[in-house]
């Protein structure tokens, strides 16, 4: 009998409705983020079960399959939620609620204030300044990638979702070490030593904690695209748009 633990994601729930256009862009990247990453796992069980001894050592080869699982996984995470922001945002800003609130809270606090830059100035006089503002907003919000729990923070705020229950503080902070993690893979390439003193051994990888890691970001992405799903559907009602 084998005695193979195999590493592999759960299934992704039902895609939620009433989202319309504002949510498909993004469903549609976790979905191609969660094959990929299930492909690199399915590769590092097949390369763990051709081994003479399963019992054995992992060796590097299989640790690097995880460690391009982080990053792959943190790819999506950012496309997900940078697009997730763009196209849902559009319809968000367009009701009074919580999202329109950190939306003017971010400016009026922020790149309002005093001197204002090139970039703030070419968005207000843009032949579309509302969306030239909104992708200033995103990118402030988002940076190059997301960090961790804190950009998380910021992005479930600007979705007005600060009071959603499966986004409060907590869980988003137990999904720092998973930032952590892909910090260390593609900013040192996990050497323990980055600096190139000393000894520059790699870290080691517990393949398994790295499958419960990527698996639950994934999930944390559904966490984000369900209820700003409803929250795009709600402001549709209030509006009296026709549904998508």
């Amino acid at each position: 009998m084998s005695k193979l633990t195999r590493v592999e994601l759960t299934a992704l729930p039902h895609k939620p409705r009433g989202g319309g256009l504002e949510i498909q862009r993004s469903w549609s990247r976790l979905v191609a983020t969660h094959a990929v990453v299930s492909g690199l796992f399915t590769t590092l069980n097949d390369l763990r079960a051709a081994q003479d001894d399963m019992r054995g050592a992992i060796s590097e080869t299989h640790r690097d399959q995880a460690r391009a699982a982080i990053v792959f996984t943190a790819a999506g995470i950012d496309a997900c939620l940078r697009t997730l922001l763009r196209d849902a945002l559009h319809t968000l800003l367009l009701a009074d609620g919580s999202a329109h609130g950190a939306f003017i809270k971010h400016f009026r606090d922020g790149r309002l204030q005093g001197e204002l830059t090139e970039a703030t100035k070419r968005a207000v006089v843009d032949i579309d300044p509302r969306s030239a503002l909104i992708d200033l907003y995103v990118n402030d919000l988002a940076g190059s990638s997301i960090q961790g729990a804190e950009d998380l923070a910021k992005c479930r705020n600007a979705l007005g979702l600060k009071k959603d229950p499966a986004l409060e503080g907590s869980i988003l902070e137990s999904h720092q070490p998973f930032f952590d993690a892909r910090h260390e893979v593609v900013h040192e390439l996990d050497l323990i030593d980055p600096s190139g003193k000393g000894t520059r051994g790699r870290r080691h990888r517990d393949i398994a904690a790295v499958g419960e890691q990527c698996d639950g970001a994934l999930h944390l992405l559904y966490a984000f695209i369900s209820p700003t799903a409803r929250a795009v559907k709600q402001a549709r009602r209030d509006m009296g748009w026709n549904e998508t």
